[in-house]
């Protein structure tokens, strides 16, 4: 008898050669919480841990064919959006997420890394918070993106990044969850919903060097809302997620790794003032 086959998620991003971020990324942790990911192939980056090396821009027709193709066979609940470095094929991705109006959408607005450093240049950012940010269900920036959506100069404390949270709640009518990783010695991230301001708090671990946290991040809340989980559920099991993978991240002898995404954690087993993570057995 066939197995019945998982939620499937989609996700939009560019193909990071190293495997730690990107596409690579989404499918490894959304395949850890036992959920089927689709993917869209925006850009192709010849990248390692340490940098970009060179990249190319998908055409935004081959774009939608791809969207098109998996939607037309496959029961899409969730789509992810990460990187997406042309205009065009953001209008592209923003007119199609329009008219698949049933499907849970996450976006990363991938426009500075964790150093605060921007990736996108400001024409971008606007095009992501025109298409994208309308559609969404969720919006997952880290602090200093939040900085640059919602207009503060900077979001440097617990505080700012709940100002931060309100304002871009308040635009665009969705949950905003500002990750807030590098702050201090706890990991605290801040949710702003109807409901209010929430934090999900979390060890940080001293691993300067490990590729890809934000990507992980938000492809798990992606998989949990595909399986059907409440979204502030999904949020907490994305945070400890993340945390233990990076508690268990392989480095290289330069320093520089990425997430162990295979890790499998028990969220509801979590006792998060101890930091203990209980992982769970993997199926190989």
């Amino acid at each position: 008898m066939a197995r019945k086959f998982p939620p499937v998620c989609m996700t939009i991003g560019v193909s990071d050669s190293s495997g730690g971020s990107g596409i690579q990324s989404d499918i490894k942790a959304i395949a850890a919480q036992e959920c089927y990911a689709a993917s869209v192939v925006v850009g192709v980056m010849a990248q390692n841990f340490s940098g970009i090396k060179s990249s190319m821009q998908i055409d935004a027709a081959m774009v939608h064919a791809q969207m098109d193709a998996i939607m037309s066979e496959l029961p899409v609940k969730a789509v992810k959006v990460g990187l997406v470095q042309s205009i065009d094929a953001i209008r592209v991705i923003g007119r199609w997420l329009r008219e698949h109006p049933k499907l849970q959408v996450v976006i990363d607005p991938v426009a500075a890394d964790s150093r605060g450093i921007p990736i996108q240049q400001p024409e971008m950012v606007k095009a992501i918070c025109e298409h994208l940010m309308p559609r969404a269900t969720i919006v997952t920036p880290n602090r200093f993106e939040a900085a640059l959506i919602s207009g503060m100069e900077e979001c440097l404390s617990v505080e700012d990044m709940a100002q931060a949270a309100r304002t871009i709640f308040t635009k665009f009518g969705c949950p905003v969850v500002v990750t807030g990783g590098g702050l201090a010695d706890r990991s605290i991230d801040v949710l702003c919903a109807l409901d209010g301001i929430s934090h999900f708090d979390a060890p940080t671990h001293k691993r300067s060097k490990v590729h890809g946290a934000g990507c992980a991040h938000s492809a798990v809340i992606t998989a949990c809302l595909a399986r059907g989980d409440h979204l502030r559920d999904a949020i907490y099991h994305a945070k400890h997620y993340v945390s233990a993978a990076i508690a268990n991240a392989p480095a290289l002898e330069n320093g520089r790794g990425t997430l162990w995404h295979s890790i499998k954690v028990n969220a509801e087993a979590i006792n998060v003032g101890s930091g203990s993570y209980p992982v769970l057995p993997s199926d190989g």
